[in-house]
């Protein structure tokens, strides 16, 4: 019997460690970019979204990038979540900016993401990266 509680303890430790660590936000700019430049390339939008900087010209444009993606081919969309991507420049243009250069193996373009940090958590400015985006090709 004390063996059975000790393994139940152990388990909900466990359980609650992994709960804790998923919802964690990101602690620097680059995992911050890194978390979600791999979301947007899933269609993961809600955890791309838990990275957004929370102001209406962000949650616009990512819903403009939202609409876009989900009228993509089901080909387009697993080409984008197939894509691995690599980190091409990290600029730190303060303490609380950074600019990410990175291109993804599918497109092979490089594209800037901005990251911002704002009461201690990093962000992403969506508005920075939109502005110069043309997804009308």
């Amino acid at each position: 019997m004390r063996d059975l509680k000790t393994i139940i303890s152990i388990f909900i430790l466990f359980v609650m460690a992994s709960c804790s660590q998923s919802n964690s936000r990101p602690e620097t700019a680059l995992d911050t970019g890194r978390g979600f430049i791999r979301a947007s390339l899933d269609g993961d939008f809600k955890s791309a979204e838990s990275l957004l900087l929370n102001n209406e010209e962000n949650i616009q444009f990512f819903d403009s990038y939202k609409r876009y993606y989900n009228n993509m081919s089901p080909e387009l969309k697993m080409n984008y979540k197939k894509a691995s991507y690599e980190i091409l420049q990290l600029s730190e243009t303060n303490d609380s900016t950074t600019i990410i250069n990175y291109a993804n193996s599918y497109m092979k373009k490089p594209m800037e993401i901005k990251v911002v940090r704002v009461n201690n958590e990093w962000w992403i400015d969506f508005k920075y990266t939109s502005a110069g985006d043309d997804t009308s090709n």
